[in-house]
């Protein structure tokens, strides 16, 4: 079977059907085909079946069958990718075991995200409501050469719907279902010049109440409150010129996940600590929430800024393609900016004030000491020029290219302030059972026992960072057919990146408070014993006194070549008749992703973390049988992964009350595994399937604890990564007097996840989470070609399972838990016009 070639000119007519699909929905054939598949994974389009990489591709009408409405959703259906929510709703992406976990800005992501071609560089603002999209594309292996760094893992290429030139359009869905949800999109095509220019313009709002109440105040947490506008025009400037002008807009002003807790290690450092004016220690606290007789009820601190999720953010990008003599050149000019910045995470999963993560901590203890820092804000330029032409008689198609960016952040917030506004109580029985000289000298901690008295502790300083990053790239690939039935590819990527990182530190004055609150400074800031009573009279009320601010700054330079290799195998006409396919194809990868290094910070100083550098080999293959109705689509890989960039916890030079999370090198790991997509089409009946293994442990892994001793992690699992994926839809098409019927029923299964941070936490059963098993059912029915009316309901079993979270054995000793939603149901109701 000779390799089919798909013109790029093509491309956008491809563009809204680059997945499965069934035949148009209101036609009803004697027998389903499935049709054939246009993607851009080698950054031209291409079939499905012809294309040597392990992609998973969604339509916008598969996605409407699915009823997914949030990209973070879209793990419901791929193998081996894990989308694990966080307390301020920062998601994070994992392909194939490898992603990253913390959102911090100065981390790049390991699964690159693009909106029609165009990089979304932080973490944190990746996960984009599904606006207007044609179709979804899932990478999974490194995409260094063609897609560059942050890609270790895969890639997720988005796009929006292309405008028509020739005629209006224009679609409205309305959604109302249970927890008061309330969403509405529409979109409107206006063709502004006949068969010149095309104008499309889409919104998003999305409104939730919430799934867990909070038994403190009654207010709901993970609701949902996001707002999202659209516009794309097409300019046909000439046969061979065009202009695609691209613009998103979007806001979130929500709470938090709503964290729920469980106890681990009731024996850890803080969870014996004592917190102002509460009677009770933290794990106590973190027990009452544990036993709580509704599983979907959560006990979160009263004040909305200790959990919440809210940023505005725009996009604009200009593509320019010209086609030359030989190649088709596209350019890509792009500008986004975040700001109206506010996230807050409630760490400790409970109604006291223990652990706060957040900016708008920082902002308001910084605010309140009278420094009032500006809004923090990030902007990125970038900038992409690449050349597409087949050369030698169409053999070898050749991509190149040459990529540059610039980001700015300014004034990010970060604080490390534990307890109520940095103030805590220690025990005095906690620091006599730690090692000599870890307790302040000259403290008779047996009397303060004897005595019932606490020992105070003022843990809080905060910082303001200044990052900028720039990258420069060139890439070239080009794939050869040696005959009709073998490919060669071979590829390389050469980067360089710069980061730059000012860091200006606020540290406690720990005699200045000692001083306002009649306390005596012992050390690092715990303060002589006092009564119990004294402790709970103290002043914790704002501001903070703080030292004069330390600046440091940093700059760091890495550069990095990223090759690929495949051989790809098309079988022949006769090999297919033998074998009574319609198409086969068996391909060899060996690739090589990069993420590039950076400078974090670890207590009060900047830390280097290194590049991270994933080695791939991939073998897969690709069939088409039974005329066209079954396909299965397979790949087993093994990745070594080296100098892996992780979040880590330790305990700081302040002693055990002096928790620091840090971003470090873990040394290596091997991850290997497999995945199957299979589609079959029979009839009136369309049945989709997936299956996942993903193993990923570490096998070198050592830390260094506080008392100077190394604790070995090597065979910890990765973080969040679960070992089995597996998916199931089955859906029927009816046709009724009435119309279309088409009901579908959908299964999805995840095992555990392990979800420990520090060191010790892969000691403790409670940090692994158990695995989920989800059944969603829908109906839809198509009354004519205008109407789409679907009833869902999503969690059918209402089951309780969690996402994602984070387990401190030694620090907090419990697991924080962000939980998903409940059974929830609903109906959609959509028009198109024209």
């Amino acid at each position: 079977m000779k390799l089919i070639r798909i013109s790029l000119s093509a491309l956008c007519a491809s563009l809204p059907a680059l997945a499965v699909l069934t035949v148009p929905l209101m036609s009803a054939p004697a027998v389903a085909q499935l049709e054939e598949v246009v993607v851009t994974a080698r950054r031209r389009a291409e079939s499905l079946q012809d294309t040597p990489i392990s992609v998973s591709a969604v339509s916008a009408s598969q996605l409407e069958d699915a009823g997914i409405t949030a990209l973070s959703d879209i793990k419901n259906i791929v193998p081996n990718m894990q989308v694990a929510p966080t307390a301020t709703k920062s998601q994070a992406i994992f392909v194939r075991g490898i992603g990253q976990r913390a959102s911090t800005p100065e981390l790049d992501p390991g699964v690159g995200q693009y909106l029609n071609g165009i990089f979304i560089a932080r973490q944190d603002s990746q996960l984009l409501d599904a606006v207007d999209v044609a179709s979804i594309q899932i990478l999974r292996g490194p995409q260094g050469t063609l897609f560059g760094k942050n890609n270790t893992g895969g890639a997720m290429l988005i796009t929006t719907q292309l405008p028509e030139s020739d005629r209006w359009l224009g679609s409205t869905t309305v959604t109302v279902g249970s927890h008061g949800r309330k969403d509405f999109k529409g979109s409107v095509n206006i063709p502004l010049i006949e068969d010149r220019v095309g104008w499309r313009l889409s919104t998003s709002v999305r409104r939730l109440d919430g799934y867990f109440e909070n038994i403190v105040d009654g207010s709901m947490f993970a609701d949902e409150d996001r707002r999202a506008v659209s516009s794309r025009l097409v300019w046909d400037v000439s046969e061979n010129v065009s202009l695609d002008l691209f613009s998103f807009w979007s806001a979130q002003d929500e709470k938090g996940q709503g964290n729920n807790c469980e106890v681990i290690n009731a024996d850890a450092a803080a969870a014996t600590f004592f917190i102002p004016e509460e009677p009770d220690v933290y794990a106590e606290r973190c027990r009452d929430q544990e036993n709580l007789p509704d599983d979907r009820k959560v006990a979160i601190n009263t004040d909305r800024n200790a959990s919440l999720y809210r940023q505005k953010a725009q996009l604009h990008a200009i593509n320019l393609q010209w086609n030359l003599p030989v190649f088709v050149m596209e350019s890509i000019t792009a500008y986004s900016k975040q700001y109206a910045l506010g996230k807050q995470e409630d760490i400790d999963g409970t109604d006291i004030t223990l652990v706060h993560n957040g900016e708008r901590l920082a902002q308001r203890a910084l605010d309140a000491s009278g420094i009032f820092p500006e809004d923090e804000e990030r902007y990125q330029l970038s900038q992409e020029v690449k050349f597409n032409g087949r050369l030698f008689d169409d053999r070898l198609d050749l991509t190149f290219g040459a990529f540059y960016s610039f980001e700015q952040i300014d004034a990010f917030p970060y604080p490390q302030i534990i307890g109520k506004n940095g103030l805590l109580g220690i025990p005095p029985t906690f620091l006599s059972s730690l090692a000599p000289g870890a307790a302040p000298p000259g403290i008779d901690l047996v009397a303060a026992a004897a005595n019932n008295s606490v020992l105070p502790l003022l843990s809080a300083s905060a910082n303001l960072s200044y990052i900028e990053n720039e990258t420069r790239a060139v890439f070239i690939q080009g794939s050869y057919d040696l005959n009709e039935q073998l490919q060669l590819t071979l590829g390389m990527r050469y980067t360089e990146d710069d980061k730059q990182r000012e860091i200006v530190l606020y540290n406690a004055d720990f005699e200045a408070f000692g001083r306002r609150e009649g306390l005596v400074h012992a050390q690092g800031g715990i303060y002589n014993p006092v009564p119990r009573q004294t402790f709970d009279n103290i002043d914790y009320e704002l501001p903070i006194p703080f030292l004069d601010p330390v600046s440091t700054e940093e700059k760091l330079s890495f550069e990095q070549f990223s090759p690929a290799f495949t051989a790809t195998y098309m079988a022949s006409d006769a090999v297919l008749d033998a074998l009574a396919m319609d198409s086969f194809m068996v391909y060899l990868t060996l690739s090589e992703g990069y993420k590039s290094g950076g400078l974090g910070l670890r207590g009060r100083r900047l830390n280097t973390f290194e590049p991270e550098i994933v080695e791939n080999s991939e073998i897969g293959f690709k069939f088409d049988a039974l005329d066209s109705r079954w396909r299965l689509n397979g790949a087993i890989y093994r990745m070594d992964y080296d100098q892996i960039q992780v979040q880590q916890a330790e305990t700081g030079p302040g002693g055990p009350t002096d928790v620091i999370l840090f971003l470090d090198n873990a040394g290596s790991a091997i991850v290997q595994g497999a995945e199957l997509e299979t589609t079959l089409a029979l009839d009136k009946l369309l049945i989709n399937a997936s299956l996942g293994y993903t193993d990923a442990y570490y096998n070198e892994y050592t830390v260094f604890l506080a008392d100077g001793s190394q604790f070995d992690r090597s065979n910890e699992p990765f973080a969040v990564v679960p070992k089995h994926t597996r998916a199931l839809s089955i859906q029927y098409r009816l046709e009724t007097p009435l119309g279309l019927v088409i009901p579908r029923l959908s299964y999805s299964y995840r095992s555990e996840i392990f979800v420990g941070l520090d060191a010790k936490a892969d000691l403790y059963e409670g940090a692994t989470l158990g695995g989920q098993e989800l059944y969603n059912a829908r109906v839809t029915w198509l009354p004519s070609d205008r109407w789409r009316v679907a009833a869902y309901v999503n969690n059918i079993k209402d089951s309780v399972y969690f996402g994602g979270g984070v387990a401190l054995g030694d620090n907090l000793g419990t697991t924080t838990k962000a939980q998903l939603p409940p059974r929830h149901f609903g109906v959609e109701v959509a028009y198109q016009w024209e």
